[in-house]
């Protein structure tokens, strides 16, 4: 589909949670410095309904976790992307790009790739971590790949299909010294915590079935570390209200009494106020150590997720940190060793241990150089000229 200056460019995009949204409106801003009266439809979430996104869906219908998690809402799932499929086919748009959530969005590139559509998928599965036999359906799905890491493009070019790496977005969106004491001080007010008292950031996920998984398994921990370290404040941000009240249960159930601040604000300010971060492997990982945050990574899943995901692993790690380190930089807590015992006696291990904690910084450090691009611009040019969008802005 070609442009003129008399049709701005219209595009269908589908992000299946909150990490998808910030990539998905970073690139909206990329795309609106080319063409800023550009159409977005389809599903995301907040930040890109900012920029203009008409939703036609809502995002949490996406953001499940894990594969037997998944074949329970399979047959809404199917027929949400069943629907999707026709109204994306009936538009047209110069370009479809999924945004993560490859189960879901790879199925839907292939039926509109099938239909003559450009099909952008942005950020790669992790074909590199388990299931590498992927490729050969993203090859039969995409018109084009958008991968945040660097070495993820050899990949690709080996199958000759079109890639660009982008960075990571979150890169750019970190501060430039997160150790500065006046962002401190001023993250520790917004969370209305004394400028002394430290501060151990609590990132049970952005998911309600992860933080229904992992939140009692961290107040179990926080039970265990409070008597030895009695000081440190828990500070726990809360992406939703649903989220917020669950907690909120769970904590009045289970620790009432403990010195744990539940906040609706982002994840970035808990992190900036942190000595050091309990986090749920995923994207808030990566965040958490661009904010140079020495952490603990745990994650547990459903038993039939994690025998099929093992089955199929390639890589000894599952935190983005150890990944693009390629060292186990982080101590990571996987399924059963994701315990609060064990959780508690690692915390205060890291608490101790400021050799560890450098060894986490420096590490962190490189992993922000090696990540650092600008992300929606780069990716921008990426869609537009797979789009076959020639002009790089539109006329006045």
């Amino acid at each position: 589909m070609n442009q003129t200056s008399q049709t701005p460019p219209v595009f269908a995009m589908v992000a299946g949670e909150l990490s998808g949204d910030t990539l998905g409106a970073d690139l909206m801003q990329g795309l609106l410095t080319r063409y800023p009266h550009a159409r977005f439809v389809g599903i995301g979430g907040p930040k890109m309904q900012a920029l203009g996104l008409e939703g036609w869906a809502d995002m949490s219908q996406l953001s499940i976790m894990g594969f037997a998690e998944v074949i329970k809402h399979l047959p809404k799932l199917l027929k949400l992307r069943a629907r999707l499929a026709r109204q994306i086919i009936a538009l047209k748009p110069h370009a479809f790009i999924g945004i993560d959530a490859p189960d879901f969005n790879l199925g839907l590139a292939k039926k509109l790739k099938q239909a003559g559509l450009v099909t952008v998928h942005y950020v790669s599965p992790s074909i590199w971590a388990w299931r590498p036999k992927r490729i050969h359906k993203i090859k039969a799905s995409v018109s084009g790949m958008l991968v945040l890491f660097p070495f993820e493009e050899a990949i690709y070019q080996q199958q000759q299909i079109p890639v660009s790496c982008v960075g990571h977005p979150l890169a750019q969106q970190v501060p430039t010294n997160p150790d500065d004491p006046a962002a401190i001080l001023a993250a520790k007010s917004a969370l209305n915590i004394l400028p002394e008292q430290p501060v151990i950031g609590v990132l049970p996920g952005s998911r309600l079935s992860e933080v229904t998984t992992m939140a009692p398994i961290y107040l179990d921990a926080l039970l265990k570390l409070h008597p030895r370290f009695p000081l440190y404040q828990f500070v726990v941000p809360c992406v939703n209200q649903k989220i917020y009240d669950l907690l909120t249960e769970l904590v009045a159930q289970q620790a009432p009494g403990l010195p744990i601040k539940l906040v609706q604000q982002p994840a970035q300010t808990v992190m900036q106020a942190s000595e050091l971060v309990l986090v749920t492997s995923g994207t808030a990982t990566l965040e958490t150590a661009l904010m140079a945050r020495p952490m603990i990574i745990a994650i547990k899943v459903h038993p039939l997720s994690y025998w099929l995901m093992k089955q199929m692993a390639l890589l000894p790690w599952v935190g983005l940190p150890n990944i693009l380190a390629q060292t186990p930089l982080v101590p990571e807590f996987i399924q059963q060793d994701a315990c609060g015992d064990k959780l508690a006696l690692a915390l205060g291990e890291l608490i101790e241990d400021g050799h560890a904690r450098n060894t986490q910084r420096q590490g962190f450090l490189a992993i922000k150089q090696s990540l650092t691009r600008d992300s929606g611009q780069v990716a921008a040019h990426a869609v537009t000229a797979w789009s076959g969008l020639t002009s790089t802005r539109e006329s006045p």
